[in-house]
């Protein structure tokens, strides 16, 4: 649910700094084009430094969630059957609720790395708002 939730939220830096790129584009008017070739590559630059690192963000948090997980499924199951074995002498059954040990100090480092690699998302959605809010060139173009 962790990695679903950052997954969205890498979503949403990319549509702010979409927004904030389109409120900067000004059509052409009747002195000439206003919105300058600086401009252009600024905000070029903007959406890729927050694009490519939004990508690099969710596949980061996509291999880390999945791991993370496995893992703790996997020794929540291994301290569940560790448990019931030896209660399977005493006539225990296997629909005890049984403590699953460690599992939850693994889940907690495994949601830790997650909001790690979630930084990487939101240091390039900066990185595109600095780029965005420099001071915009406007052409000198006269016909």
């Amino acid at each position: 649910l962790v990695a679903i939730i950052m997954a969205g939220v890498l979503g949403i830096y990319g549509l702010i700094v979409a927004i904030i790129i389109s409120g900067g584009v000004a059509e052409p008017g009747a002195n000439g084009n206003t919105y300058s070739e600086y401009t252009g590559w600024a905000h070029l630059a903007a959406g890729l430094c927050c694009g490519l690192s939004c990508l690099a963000a969710g596949a980061a948090t996509g291999v880390a969630g999945e791991v993370g997980i496995k893992s703790t499924g996997l020794r929540a199951e291994l301290n569940h059957a560790k448990a019931t074995r030896g209660m399977m002498g005493m006539g225990g059954g296997g629909g005890d609720i049984v403590d699953e040990g460690d599992a939850g100090r693994l889940y907690i480092g495994s949601v830790t790395i997650l909001s790690f690699s979630g930084a990487i998302g939101l240091y390039g959605f900066i990185i595109a708002l600095i780029i965005t809010s420099s001071d915009i060139y406007e052409c000198d173009y006269a016909n």
